[in-house]
């Protein structure tokens, strides 16, 4: 009897070491995710990585940032170390929190919203990035940057982005970016695309391409409410391979596909807190009940090869002959376009032009009362009632300021000169603001003459 109780205690001995061992490899992680609407009331705090305590969760989960309005059930928050800094992304929002060792310190000195939901957050060489994926009622891969020193969040420009797409599995791998499985979404136009395939973002060049996924069994139907996950040289997504549920992994040095059913697809996709630290990952329950995720183990047992990942020929890069060439000849036709705008300018009579009723194409002032005519008549003219907060950049003309918040600024200030004169002239204000019925994140503005 004794000798048998020995062997039980010497076994659940070795499972705790060995769990306490499995804890350790995730102290420093690469990221957590939070679930913001799982209780944490019988979690187990002590199995998070050091440093991650109950309160700063619960302050977090609790924080006046965030809200229903802004987080949906299936979007976790995320956690980083970006030089040192403890930071939280938000999906939905801009804000970038800063743990103090009291509390959580926004970085974002902005108020724009709505524009990065479904987000892909990710840390490379010491800065912070969000990649797509949707806002505004469209689906997108616009790459953003954030700038510590002015708190503000800038997009990065890239050559030849895909339009309306937004991927699924998005992976970093060096100056590589993969985006596969994703849909194209545009709502105004009833566009849900389902993308078999995907892109691949090149850092350095920073420009996009297409890729092909050669295997043979991909699915037909959106992947969108899948989750994926970014380890150091795999990727792994969430996937149905015909009527089997299991892990579809992009080997990342080696550009191929491979695909493993796995009974704890459910843990993978709801879980309360997960963390990750180079190739592995562990999930927890509500009650702090690990899963563990390590795609090198028993690598060659566990998954099967399903096909390679096939990229679109790269555009050589030109030498000084054919850069003088193409120089040569762009200016031969910018002079030609000239000449011939000169001709036809000489050619005409001069008459005057009766004063247009249209906008310049950007308004640097609403100042002048005359702007402010011109301004309203347009807004009176537009056929829809309800725009878009992109509906009504384009008709202030500034839709092409580059900075989301200089665009916001210059909105809010037209706004204001719009309602101002129109109150004057009407008794009322021309533009108004309301929530969209099909989406509550989402802030329309009426038209209401």
């Amino acid at each position: 009897m004794k000798a048998a109780l020995f062997f039980v205690g010497l076994f659940f001995s070795c499972l705790t070491l060995l769990a306490q061992s499995e804890q350790d490899s995730v102290d420093r992680f690469d990221w957590l995710k939070i679930n913001p609407t799982e209780s944490y009331a019988d979690f187990a705090w002590e199995r998070l990585p050091k440093g991650i305590t109950q309160a700063m969760v619960e302050s977090l989960v609790d924080s006046p940032n965030i809200s229903d309005e802004y987080i949906t059930s299936e979007d976790p928050l995320t956690l980083y170390y970006v030089k040192d800094q403890l930071l939280a992304l938000l999906p939905c929002r801009f804000d970038v929190l800063r743990w103090t060792g009291a509390g959580w310190e926004n970085l974002y000195k902005g108020t724009s919203s709505g524009f990065n939901c479904h987000p892909h957050f990710f840390v490379r060489e010491g800065s912070l990035y969000s990649m797509g994926r949707y806002g505004f009622w469209e689906g997108h891969s616009e790459l953003l940057k954030f700038d510590f020193v002015k708190g503000i969040w800038d997009p990065v420009s890239v050559a030849s982005p895909p339009n309306n797409y937004a991927g699924v599995g998005i992976f970093v791998d060096g100056d590589r970016v993969f985006s596969i499985l994703g849909e194209y979404i545009h709502q105004p136009s009833q566009l849900f695309e389902p993308e078999k395939n995907g892109y691949v973002l090149d850092l350095k060049n920073q420009s996009w391409s297409s890729l092909q996924l050669d295997f043979p069994e991909k699915s037909e139907n959106s992947l969108w409410i899948l989750p994926a996950y970014d380890l150091k040289d795999y990727g792994i997504q969430l996937y149905q391979l015909k009527a089997n549920l299991g892990l579809l992994l992009v080997h990342k040095k080696e550009n191929s596909l491979y695909f493993s059913q796995n009974n704890d697809f459910g843990k993978f996709k709801l879980f309360s807190i997960a963390v990750a630290s180079g190739n592995s990952a562990v999930f927890f329950d509500k009650y702090g009940d690990p899963t563990f995720l390590s795609p090198e183990k028993d690598f060659e047992e566990r998954f099967k090869k399903v096909g390679e990942i096939r990229f679109t020929q790269q555009a050589a890069s030109f030498g000084i002959e054919e850069w003088s060439f193409y120089i040569l000849a762009g200016l031969g036709i910018l002079m030609a376009v000239v000449g011939i705008l000169w001709w036809r300018m000489h050619l005409k009579s001069k008459k005057e032009e009766p004063v247009s009723s249209e906008l310049p194409e950007a308004i640097g002032t609403v100042d002048g009362e005359e702007d402010i005519v011109r301004m309203v008549a347009r807004l009176l003219a537009y056929p829809v009632a309800l725009v878009d907060v992109h509906q009504l950049d384009q008709l202030f003309g500034t839709s092409d300021l580059e900075s989301l918040d200089y665009r916001r600024v210059r909105r809010s200030r037209f706004i204001k000169a719009v309602n101002q004169y129109y109150q004057a002239q009407e008794g009322k204000e021309l533009i108004g603001r309301t929530k969209s019925e099909a989406d509550k994140r989402i802030i329309l503005y009426r038209i209401s003459p």
